[in-house]
């Protein structure tokens, strides 16, 4: 069928705009969201949660509140994105030191140190953002606060495996109790962290952290996994 003079035109405009690419819709952001993210991580360690308001992460960020929105959603959002890069970045020494070490002896001592390296570096907010993201909260951030109470005990879940995996290779003494073992560690890990936060300075912590070491359960010479 030949189409009349308008329907061809209409035709031949619906085609041309199919063929065109598509364009972003609204404005481009005008920012790297990636370093944006980073400023809005360290402001978090820095302050924690409640203590950062929309106000400090858009200065700090160079941002104003619409992009801010448009980019990240609302403060909870992009506070748990930047859990999640924290995670990724400063905090993963957890998992290197649990995944690459022989032994669990030698996992668990490297979580500790390698975590008051963390917790003391110059470039970094004193301690843990996992631990100090939500110590001060009110209702309206219950939600924030046990997202990262999941994080501590996902953490102390994986420390318990990686003893328990040493406790079957015939590593820890016979009447090594695995589940107290584990939290013993978390919660020096987490005694770091707040000393560090509090000022405390690296070797001291490091000394703390081999002392705490002396509990562990080792299994006597001359005795083999069962």
């Amino acid at each position: 069928m030949i189409a009349e003079p308008c329907q061809a035109n209409y035709i031949l405009i619906a085609m041309m705009k199919a063929a065109a690419p598509l364009r972003p819709r609204g404005r481009p952001r005008g920012f790297d969201r990636a370093e944006a993210l980073e400023t809005a991580m360290r402001l978090f360690w820095s302050r924690g949660f409640e203590a950062t308001s929309i106000s400090d992460l858009t200065q700090a960020m160079g941002i104003n509140p619409p992009a801010l929105y448009g980019a990240f959603g609302d403060k909870k959002r992009l506070f748990l994105e930047a859990v999640e890069l924290y995670e990724r970045g400063p905090g993963c020494f957890g998992q290197q030191a649990l995944t690459q070490e022989p032994t669990a002896e030698a996992a668990i001592r490297r979580l500790l140190l390698d975590a008051v390296k963390m917790f003391t570096h110059p470039d970094n907010p004193g301690g843990c953002l996992v631990l100090s993201g939500s110590t001060n909260y009110t209702a309206e951030s219950d939600d924030i606060r046990e997202a990262l109470a999941e994080r501590r005990r996902l953490a102390e879940r994986t420390v318990r495996g990686r003893i328990k995996a040493g406790q079957q290779a015939g590593e820890l003494a016979d009447d090594a109790d695995v589940d107290a073992l584990a939290g013993a560690v978390t919660a020096v890990l987490y005694g770091l962290a707040v000393k560090a936060r509090d000022g405390a300075s690296r070797a001291s912590l490091v000394r703390a952290a081999e002392q705490s070491m002396r509990m562990w359960p080792r299994r006597r010479p001359g005795r083999g996994p069962d």
